[in-house]
């Protein structure tokens, strides 16, 4: 049975389907581009430790050709204080090939993903210099909740 999200879009023909380990250096060069830099090895560790499926899911999206476009991350959040939601971890299309509508099919795959785990709200950070990725969302049906400041530690 086909991918759900394998079939081509109007906008844009690409297959959504999880990485294989030949996509991990063109996945570390678009962490690049999102401004996280890391190497394959780097997603390659990343990966190994969110292997349940029922917790984490990252998807790539491949043009014909070969052409990895973009990927997602989306895990499962529990707190205390709210019931679980899904997040999304990560989601980059390759800056040479966006407006095609791959980044939707992207977030498709998370919801997807997020409905069958039993949630009903899925939720993404975005750092307030990314007005394009504000719009993005925006026009997917995400409404802008509130603005933080993030704290790290270093342990």
């Amino acid at each position: 049975m086909p991918h759900p999200h394998g079939d081509a879009s109007a906008h844009s023909a690409c297959t959504v389907r999880p990485p294989t380990p030949d996509d991990y250096h063109k996945m570390a060069a678009l962490a690049g581009q999102l401004g996280y830099p890391c190497t394959d090895g780097t997603i390659r560790d990343r990966l190994a430790g969110m292997q349940n499926s029922d917790q984490y899911a990252v998807y790539i999206a491949e043009l014909s050709g070969g052409h990895i476009a973009g990927w997602v991350g989306v895990c499962i959040f529990r707190a205390v204080s709210s019931d679980k939601c899904a997040e999304i971890s990560g989601l980059i299309v390759d800056e040479q090939v966006r407006s095609r509508a791959i980044g939707k099919r992207l977030l498709d795959a998370a919801e997807e993903w997020a409905r069958l785990r039993g949630c009903d709200v899925i939720s993404v950070h975005s750092n307030v210099t990314r007005e394009r990725a504000h719009q993005f969302y925006s026009n997917n049906g995400f409404q802008h909740l509130k603005t933080q400041k993030l704290f790290l530690k270093s342990l």
